[in-house]
């Protein structure tokens, strides 16, 4: 665990060979906590080069779907070994490991069917959502670790998952989900972007909630009603305004 690190590096140095050599150790072994249980199984951590990760995935597909979850892994890894890992590099290959069996038997066929049907409903997502359309969409069709969190897809007993929930309650997310809401760009990615976009659609259904009743009543507050749907509409095109919102704005129009 890494609060316990420090009392474990003298020993574990001497029998790595060097800080260098623990380091590389520390981050392969952490590959199978970082990606998870299942697509560990389709993959192993080969190298660790100069910041760069290596590795070996069972099939094209497997790797592709590692491709799309890149940054949030990088996350991950960033969080346990800050500096460490830069990149990461997915190679396809025969497996010299012998894969894990399931809790529950799996049908190779259905697993694959699933990762390929849960790439071609991503390719049809906008960009910024596609990783997240991509885990979702498989978590349903392999029906395993509970259903997906409604913020960035990933399987979970419990909603929002837990780093979703973490990353809820970090200041900085909820400044950058600020800027999204009033238009401007963040520099987030991955989960992080996902929760900020959850926290501005959040906030701008409440204040139309809020401004609504006022602006039935008042018609010098529609406009502000008018620009907070505006913005809603930019930063989420494919849903829908609340019916009284737009029910009013439309007789406006």
């Amino acid at each position: 665990m890494p609060w316990r690190l420090k009392e474990v590096i003298p020993e574990a140095l001497k029998k790595a060979g060097g800080k260098e050599k623990l380091k590389r150790g520390l981050v392969l072994a952490a590959w199978r906590e970082v990606v998870g249980r299942e697509l560990a199984q389709l993959s192993e951590p080969l190298a660790l080069e100069g910041g760069v990760l290596t590795v070996r995935v069972a099939d094209p597909v497997t790797a592709h779907q590692l491709t799309y979850s890149r940054l949030a892994l990088l996350r991950r890894y960033e969080e346990r070994f800050p500096g460490v890992v830069k990149e990461i590099r997915f190679v396809v290959g025969p497996l010299e490991k012998e894969p894990e069996a399931p809790k529950t038997p799996e049908n190779p066929e259905r697993l694959l069917w699933a990762s390929r049907r849960a790439l071609e409903l991503a390719e049809k997502a906008p960009l910024e959502l596609r990783e997240k359309v991509a885990r979702a969409a498989l978590a349903l069709l392999q029906k395993d670790r509970g259903e997906p969190c409604p913020i960035c897809g990933s399987p979970s007993p419990k909603h929002p998952c837990p780093t979703c929930r973490r990353l809820l309650e970090s200041p900085w997310v909820r400044k950058e989900a600020e800027r999204l809401k009033r238009g401007r760009p963040t520099g987030l990615e991955g989960e992080a972007l996902l929760v900020a976009r959850h926290l501005a659609r959040q906030s701008l259904l409440s204040e139309m909630e809020a401004l609504y009743p006022q602006a039935l009543r008042d018609e010098t507050l529609r406009p502000l009603l008018r620009d907070l749907a505006q913005r809603f509409r930019t930063l989420f095109p494919g849903d829908t305004l609340p019916e009284a919102v737009r029910s009013l704005l439309a007789k406006e129009a």
